[in-house]
């Protein structure tokens, strides 16, 4: 008899567990690693800029503090530049300045824009390792914006997971560019629109560092 009290209040105990787990804003935030090298300020015409993304499938997750096992997720990541020496800014346009080299196993393309163009598709998923890389080589100049984030679709941002106990919360992505460095971003500064030298640096961490920010010059 003295066994049904402790019972009766076992469910009670593990659903308190699991909804102080999920006393977190908005959605579970994966953290992507990602390198963009050699990290310049300045470039020369016709050099060759890296960016490789390349992390095992235990993700580390920001709100819970923990690393989650995921096979086979789709994180969306892309790819836009802007050239912000220009008022207003050119938007997406940046990247068209660029010559793209994509690695061949990638699901990663170029699409077209009406305001400009951005890289966008899936990392290779191969034994335990996600994996994503490309080179851009200047052809003008300017003061640039890359941005290398993800954005999962409303669809697949509530693909499940193993641990996953918030059953009513969906997930995002940010991506960590060269382990949190600055990147450059007081270049922003040097910007004549106010989206980029105002706006942007209100708040650097949501507008910028989650967005895998750089910011560079590309010089003859």
């Amino acid at each position: 008899m003295k066994l049904i009290p402790i019972l009766a209040i076992l469910p009670l105990l593990v659903a308190s567990c699991v909804r102080e787990e999920c006393r977190f804003p908005g959605s579970y935030e994966f953290v992507l690693p990602a390198e963009l090298s050699p990290a310049r300020d300045t470039f020369r015409i016709g050099d060759t800029i890296r960016v490789v993304s390349s992390f095992n499938d235990e993700v580390f997750e920001r709100k819970t503090q923990r690393a989650y096992w995921l096979k086979d997720f789709w994180f969306y990541p892309g790819t836009t530049i802007h050239q912000i020496d220009t008022f207003p800014g050119t938007g997406t346009r940046g990247l068209l300045n660029f010559e793209v080299i994509l690695n061949e196993r990638d699901d990663y393309a170029l699409y077209p824009l009406s305001s400009g163009a951005l890289l966008e598709g899936q990392h290779t998923y191969e034994d335990g390792v996600y994996s994503l890389s490309f080179a851009l080589i200047p052809r003008h100049e300017g003061l640039y914006l890359l941005k290398q984030g993800s954005s999962l679709n409303p669809v697949d941002k509530w693909q499940s997971f193993p641990g996953k106990k918030c059953k009513h919360t969906h997930s995002s992505a940010r991506v960590a560019l060269n382990g949190g460095a600055d990147n450059n971003i007081e270049f922003l500064r040097h910007s004549p629109d106010p989206h980029y030298h105002d706006w942007m640096l209100q708040d650097p961490e949501g507008r910028f560092h989650k967005f895998g920010g750089y910011c560079f010059y590309v010089r003859e």
